[in-house]
């Protein structure tokens, strides 16, 4: 377990500089995260908020706005150093730390909401992550997490990739494919997710950890897809979902 935490960290901590925000995809799409977020969870002076998989800390800097006292955790040291400068930038004061997913060290009942984006995919142990983010939300605490069905099929788009990095050998997407495939290839079978999640996988993790009134959002206020870049495996478009859920 910990070589494959150990490549999935190299693997982010590469990927740090170039992984873009919300607004490198579309101003609209920005917006359209931070009104959702507001929805879901409208912050109070003095609540506190965490964002587990925080990355370069998008969904931290949205929470801040919102009011919350914000903490932001990512497995990847060069993706905290990242979102130090993101918050830095943006005049809030986060506070960010290197920790697991899987293994919080936090105290039961410490966070009134907990938001989780893109990480379920490529966590090693999602029933483990989701009981512990249930542990550390307040009775009546609120979890919003967001994931998708990517279609990761690495092996069946291998030749795809051969051909594409041999005719676009110096192109950013092209690297950033190849160096996917190198650090992921070896255990992805042992990734649950990997291919990806729909809602109805999230929603049986969510009940098994003892959430309540877990609920499907609408990603209609998209329009498309914000994690698009081209279609997929025979034209089919990846999924995503936005959920929420009660402590």
């Amino acid at each position: 377990m910990e070589k494959i935490k150990t490549s999935i960290k190299k693997y982010w901590n590469w990927r740090s500089r170039s992984y873009g925000f919300d607004k490198d995809k579309s101003i609209k799409t920005a917006e359209s995260w931070e009104s959702v977020l507001k929805g879901l969870v409208p912050g109070d002076p003095g609540k506190r908020a965490i964002d587990i998989g925080t990355g370069r800390g998008q969904f931290a800097i949205y929470l801040a706005r919102l009011g919350f006292c914000v903490t932001g955790i990512d497995l990847s040291e060069n993706m905290i150093s990242q979102a130090m400068e993101h918050a830095k930038k943006n005049a809030l004061a986060i506070d960010f730390k290197i920790q697991d997913a899987e293994d919080l060290q936090f105290k039961d009942n410490t966070f009134d909401v907990v938001v989780s984006r893109n990480l379920l995919w490529t966590l090693p142990d999602p029933n483990k992550a989701v009981k512990e983010w249930r542990r550390i939300l307040k009775p009546g605490g609120v979890l919003v997490v967001s994931d998708g069905f990517w279609m990761n099929y690495t092996w069946k788009r291998l030749h795809h990739l051969v051909l594409n990095l041999a005719k676009n050998i110096f192109r950013n997407d092209s690297m950033i494919s190849a160096r996917f495939f190198l650090s992921y290839a070896a255990f992805q079978k042992r990734l649950p997710f990997y291919e990806g999640i729909c809602f109805e996988d999230a929603d049986s993790l969510l009940q098994e950890a003892r959430f309540k009134e877990i609920k499907v959002h609408d990603t209609s206020c998209f329009g498309t897809n914000p994690y698009l870049k081209k279609k997929r495996m025979n034209n089919i478009e990846p999924l995503f979902f936005i959920a929420s859920a009660k402590a």
